[in-house]
């Protein structure tokens, strides 16, 4: 049976917290744009929700509008 080295562990716990704490740029069009998108989608497919919501399917096709200027626009981002 292998003893444990403190140190060996040390090292590995160290190296383990560094990579969780290196975080990822957002892109908050893309997360708003995938957001209202699952909204809409889950809204569309549920009548008693968006009656609950006040919310008509005419308020979906505006967010959906939305939805599409912001992928265009970050689309023309990345160009």
């Amino acid at each position: 049976m292998e003893s444990i080295h403190l140190h060996k562990l040390a090292a590995h716990v160290l190296e383990q917290a560094a990579q969780r704490a290196t975080r990822r740029k957002g892109n908050g069009q893309a997360t708003a744009a995938l957001l209202i998108q699952m909204a809409t989608e889950i809204l569309t497919a549920s009548p008693t929700l968006r009656k609950r919501a006040n919310i008509t399917l005419v308020d979906l096709a505006a967010a959906d509008k939305v939805r599409k200027d912001l992928v265009r626009s970050q689309m023309n981002l990345i160009k």
